[in-house]
């Protein structure tokens, strides 16, 4: 007789399933930014090319991100972007330090809060065959500077005046960024001109080129930088700190992003600026702008839009001493960098 087969082994019972987790809750989203409405007055007479960062950043959607609506309005000048600034016409001036200098020490209270470009590219362009080889020499000469309240006409003092030579001693002559017509035309013998105005007048034919040789482009070595200041007035700043410091966040980002797409930006610039068609002037004036915003004494150590006090209250000490500022400034009461990073 066989012996029985052992019993089959029971099967074991499936094991229960873990229960689904309870999926996340989706994330609420986050509320849009408060809107801010910004006036911006720059020195320039209209949308130049030289204002990249500002289309960059419109175009990119950085400042709807931001919640930033930007007015861009055009100044003669920095002196008058300023005194549209103090006047309530705009609620951010782009200018140098010694133009919002001129409207603190006549008793506005404004606050130089960032240093869009930080690096001086401004200069004196001279017929040398005019007779002029030195700075000396420019006494009883003309000068073709923007305006009369301009950085432009602000630096050509400086260099004048470190030379012995006052502004009664010279004619500033108001052309706006009429420079090579004033220049050939023997209206002026020199021009307060900056790194792009310089380029189209001796690289892309502005001055033919049989005359090219005849002109010199001095350095404005007393004033290192910053090139442009963003004044505002104080009590503006701290009721919108908020809006503000979006405002420089999507700056920045259209900052970084030139510097890594400059032939995308100078196309973006062909469609937002006046005259900017040239699409190799649009590329020289960022290459421009990325060296002034990343060059500019304490950019290094600080970061981008660093406004060096230091630096601009020698620039100040300057005017003051050479008689072009009327009174002491005090660049730590104006200047706050309170939005760098």
């Amino acid at each position: 007789m066989e012996p029985a087969a052992d019993p089959e082994p029971a099967e074991e019972p499936e094991p229960t399933p873990e229960p689904e987790p309870e999926p996340e809750p989706e994330p609420e989203p986050a509320a849009p930014p408060e809107p801010i409405d910004i006036r911006l007055v720059t020195w320039g007479g209209g949308k130049f090319i030289d204002f990249i960062d500002l289309y960059v950043a419109e175009e990119n959607g950085y400042f709807a991100e931001a919640g930033v609506n930007l007015e861009q309005l055009p100044g003669a000048g920095a002196g008058d972007a300023v005194k549209q600034l103090v006047a309530g016409n705009a609620d951010i001036a782009m200018a140098d330090a010694l133009s919002g200098f001129f409207a603190t020490i006549a008793g506005a209270d404004i606050e130089g809060i960032y240093c869009p470009y930080t690096q001086n590219w401004m200069t004196m362009l001279v017929n040398t065959a005019s007779g002029v080889e030195s700075p000396a020499d420019l006494a009883g000469k003309t000068v073709a500077v923007t305006s009369q309240a301009s950085t432009s006409k602000w630096y050509a003092a400086l260099l004048l005046a470190d030379n012995g030579v006052t502004e009664d001693d010279v004619t500033f002559a108001a052309t706006g960024i009429a420079f090579g017509e004033a220049l050939l035309s023997g209206n002026a013998q020199a021009a307060s001109t900056w790194g792009s105005i310089n380029w189209a007048l001796l690289e892309a034919g502005g001055i033919p080129e049989d005359q090219i040789d005849d002109y010199e482009i001095w350095q404005y070595t007393q004033v290192p930088g910053p090139n442009d200041v963003y004044f505002s007035n104080r009590s503006w700043v701290d009721e919108n700190e908020d809006g503000v410091a979006r405002f420089i966040d999507a700056l920045e980002k259209a900052k970084v992003w030139i510097q890594e797409n400059p032939e995308a930006a100078a196309e973006i610039g062909s469609r937002y600026a006046v005259g900017a068609d040239n699409m190799d002037r649009n590329l020289a004036v960022i290459d421009y702008r990325i060296e002034m915003q990343t060059n500019g004494p304490g950019v290094a150590e600080n970061g981008m839009g660093w406004c060096d006090v230091a630096t601009i209250q020698d620039v100040a000490d300057q005017a003051t001493e050479l008689g072009i500022l009327p009174d002491a400034a005090d660049a730590s009461a104006v200047i706050s960098n309170r939005f760098i990073n």
